[in-house]
């Protein structure tokens, strides 16, 4: 059973999103519900290709596809926060009610980035991943998991996150088709069986999302884990049982603190 919300624009920044018919009933946090949607641009109403949608609360979420959808199939039911990201829009946040046992769909509109400026000065700096740089650090120091650092990326002049990925013992990268524009798949093997395995990008997992989503110059630091056993507790019971899992994190990252 599906519940459609009717429309309402957000004016700065743009997002709009479908509301919820009333008389709705809250549900304890332990009930599920589903979450679906596009996101399209305010201006053309094209549909927007790898911008990360997530959920605040529950810390879930997806990347959209070619067609601007995408599927969040399990989050906690109640009050939510929908964030969207992508590059050159405004990153924006929108309050929402997910139905128990239901799919909450949704439209969800991003506006470009404008900004206008007499004079420009830039400075240029190297950054610092500041969202699980001490999480990171300390697995590094024990040594279970694969880590690599922004000077391995510097150092091995990665054009692409997947192609660094080609360092990593135990996990395999396909070739790219750059005239396709495909991705290259990334597979781990177990029990003579390939699987895939998940993607978070600062703490957050992202269902369908590609390692080259990010790209090299935002990375502040990747794990890699190669086995369901070594996956971090904290993540493992996002990632998938049967596989491991590859953690991103942004050198634009939020802080600890920041609100979720």
């Amino acid at each position: 059973m599906s519940s459609w919300i009717g429309p309402l624009r957000v004016v700065a920044p743009v997002l709009a999103l479908l509301l919820l018919p009333a008389g709705l009933v809250a549900q304890e946090e332990a009930d599920e519900a589903q979450l679906v949607g596009r996101v399209v641009s305010s201006i053309t109403g094209e549909p927007i290709e790898a911008a990360a949608v997530s959920l605040r609360r529950s810390r879930l979420g997806a990347v959209t596809d070619s067609t601007g959808r995408f599927v969040v199939p399990s989050t906690i039911a109640g009050e939510d926060t929908i964030e969207v990201r992508y590059v050159g829009y405004q990153m924006s946040s929108v309050p929402v009610f997910l139905e128990a046992e239901k799919t909450t769909r949704v439209v969800l509109l991003l506006s470009p980035n404008v900004v206008r400026v007499a004079e420009l000065e830039v400075e240029i700096e190297r950054g610092d991943f500041r969202f699980g740089v001490r999480e990171f650090e300390r697995r590094k120091a024990k040594g279970i998991g694969h880590f690599i650092t922004r000077d391995d990326l510097e150092r091995w002049k990665s054009r692409d996150t997947s192609d660094a990925l080609r360092r990593v013992p135990g996990l395999r990268v396909g070739a790219s088709d750059t005239g396709s524009g495909q991705r290259p798949p990334i597979e781990l093997s177990r029990n003579a069986l390939t699987c895939e395995p998940v993607i978070f990008v600062d703490g957050l997992y992202l269902a369908g999302a590609h390692p080259d989503d990010v790209i090299v110059p935002d990375i502040g630091g990747i794990e890699v884990y190669t086995s369901p056993g070594s996956v971090p507790v904290q993540y493992a019971t996002m990632a998938s049982p049967t596989c491991g899992a590859i953690l991103i994190w942004t050198r634009r990252g939020r802080r600890p603190g920041d609100p979720r």
